[in-house]
């Protein structure tokens, strides 16, 4: 594939530009706000629109050119940012304008990452998708590493206004950049334009109701991705009110969920051809350690292991099981099951995160961690009856 250096680029500066940005706006709502409500608000009502639009989203995927998709959404969030920028400069910024921003783009990602995602599907072969997914995934959590790192660093020694200059800078950069990609084409993407798009939408959850190995996949998935998403979300509440700290160790905290990821993407494929069919239950468990070390005292040498084994464990999620969802899906569903899977994920935010910004707000952010502990017990219990499936043992076998 022409282009690949590129499309590892537009990863990478797309996550460096999402990790800063989210850095940015949960400490400028909390310094506005003081209310760990609002930012359970931010968190939940930014996935919302998403949630609503990627019925949508994944029949606009399987129907249309994937990477103009994929540059457009990346377009979206550059003008947003902007938009949030001047807002900043002239000093009227409002926590509804934050929220309202970040609405549109967290639904510019849910565009953005079906798209990505199923155009890699169209690009390399079956076989080879665990590696490629491995591979991007490592370079966007790299990304994020340095947007999480320097983020903090330049809310505290600079500004805000630079921050968010970086964030659209990069942005903009990571859309030039996948302009140009040239794929060698290994399978031709599948074009539906016979049925209508409700067919499509219907079409697509029939397939995912009769695939139950699929649909297991995807719970499994989406509480990885509440973990995760909620994790980022709160910690800049937790640092300020749980242990009474700076910008700086909210940026190093946030940091060091991005290097327990970027660990985990480079050990990827090893965790994977160690555990096998049970790939998901040690994962899992090793979230459940993880938020267990930052819930259970103000210690900052165990919130920093903690938060380290979050972002360990929720990319092993995130990554390995997402390579054998796509391995399980038939090529002309990779767009729907993407968007299927954000609406898990993102459908579990935006119930959950309005509960756990009460919860912070009420008895403390480090109940938020101590809460989450409940749904990634299930789902180790989920994952140890799954891991007996035939078709999983029988890809897991193959990918190892």
């Amino acid at each position: 594939m022409k282009g690949y250096k590129n499309l590892l680029v537009t990863f990478f500066l797309s996550e460096f530009a999402r990790a800063m940005y989210f850095i940015t706006v949960t400490w400028l709502l909390y310094q506005l706000t003081y209310d760990g409500l609002y930012t359970g608000l931010l968190v939940g009502l930014g996935f919302l629109p998403g949630l609503l639009l990627n019925v949508f989203f994944g029949v606009i995927v399987d129907r249309f050119d994937r990477k103009k998709l994929a540059v457009s959404a990346n377009l979206i969030c550059t003008i947003t940012m902007l938009i949030l920028l001047f807002f900043v400069a002239i000093n009227s910024v409002m926590p509804l304008v934050i929220i309202g921003v970040h609405m549109i783009l967290q639904a510019s990602g849910s565009l953005f990452r079906p798209a990505i995602q199923a155009y890699i599907a169209e690009c390399f072969e079956r076989d080879n998708l665990p590696k490629v997914f491995s591979q991007s995934s490592s370079v966007a959590i790299v990304g994020g590493l340095l947007g999480a790192s320097v983020g903090g660093l330049i809310i505290s020694f600079i500004s805000i206004i630079g921050s968010m200059l970086i964030v659209a800078g990069s942005f903009a950069l990571g859309s030039i950049s996948l302009v140009f990609v040239r794929k060698q084409i290994n399978r031709e993407p599948i074009v539906t334009k016979r049925n209508s798009i409700i067919k499509d939408i219907a079409d697509g959850f029939i397939y995912i109701k009769n695939n139950k190995f699929l649909l297991g996949l995807l719970i499994i998935m989406f509480n990885g991705q509440l973990v995760f998403h909620t994790s980022l979300g709160f910690l800049s509440v937790y640092t300020v009110d749980y242990l009474l700290q700076s910008a700086t160790v909210y940026g190093l905290l946030d940091a060091t969920i991005s290097i327990g990821g970027a660990l985990a993407g480079l050990l990827g494929t090893w965790w994977l051809n160690r555990n096998k069919n049970k790939t998901a239950i040690y994962s899992l468990l090793v979230v459940l350690i993880g938020l267990f070390l930052v819930g259970v005292a103000p210690i900052l040498a165990m919130s920093f292991l903690g938060v380290f084994l979050i972002g360990l464990g929720t990319t092993w999620i995130r990554v390995l099981l997402q390579s054998i969802q796509q391995m399980a899906t038939d090529s002309d569903y990779h767009g729907r099951m993407a968007s299927y899977r954000m609406i898990g994920n993102q459908g579990a935010v935006v119930i959950s995160a309005p509960i756990l910004g009460w919860i912070a707000s009420s008895h403390g952010a480090n109940y938020v961690f101590l809460t989450l502990m409940v749904p990634i017990s299930l789902c180790i219990i989920f994952a140890f009856h799954q891991s007996k499936q035939e078709k999983l043992i029988t890809i897991t076998k193959k990918v190892a």
